[in-house]
């Protein structure tokens, strides 16, 4: 009987930790057509920091008509996400993971790569990018799930620290001064939601 115990209650605690990582659907950099980095720089584990940003700015909401239709358009943003970090001389994308409304995470430069997101602090964070913009609505259920689960999924495999600093884009300044990124909306969820994963 001791035996069967242990056994319901150790099973589904390993299942459990595991499921994180299995529930995430991962599109590789292949997947979405990366062009390969200049140059990559490693990035040290466990981070300390998750830094949330969105992709959009009120202007490309616009022109967008407020949303993308399908998987196709947010491969496409993807690509000139990284088309326009490389044209403003970074190595690669600058974002570890971009997440978009269908719950799909595009691999950036990955747990590995230091990434090029929040100045300060590129080399202690790993830095989420939910495509879209923020400010007043928040992302699909879809994407914050897989945020959320992308999350503890680094947690499991120590590539974030238990315990990390969850931070807005917003908290941390831009080279460049203040920012809005993620938005009021979505900085507010992961501020309730993502913390202690």
């Amino acid at each position: 009987m001791k035996l069967l115990f242990l056994f319901l209650v150790f099973v589904p605690a390993c299942v459990l930790g595991q499921s994180a990582c299995d529930q995430l659907s991962m599109v590789s950099r292949a997947g979405w057509g990366a062009v390969p980095p200049r140059a990559t720089t490693p990035l040290s584990h466990p981070t300390q920091k998750v830094v949330i940003h969105h992709s959009d700015s009120y202007w490309t909401y616009l022109f967008n008509w407020g949303g993308y239709s399908d998987q196709n358009e947010y491969m496409d943003r993807v690509r000139e996400i990284q088309q326009d970090h490389m044209d403003k001389n970074y190595d690669d994308i600058g974002y570890n993971f971009l997440i978009d409304g269908y719950g799909n995470v595009y691999v950036g430069r990955g747990w590995d790569n230091k990434g090029a997101h929040t100045a300060c602090c590129n080399s202690i964070a790993i830095g989420i990018n939910f495509i879209g913009y923020f400010v007043d609505d928040l992302p699909t259920s879809a994407a914050l799930e897989a945020g959320k689960n992308l999350i503890a999924c680094g947690v499991a495999m120590g590539k974030i620290r238990s315990g990390y600093d969850l931070n807005c884009h917003s908290d941390l300044g831009a080279a460049n001064g203040d920012t809005e990124c993620p938005g009021a909306a979505l900085c507010g969820y992961a501020k309730g939601h993502f913390p202690g994963l």
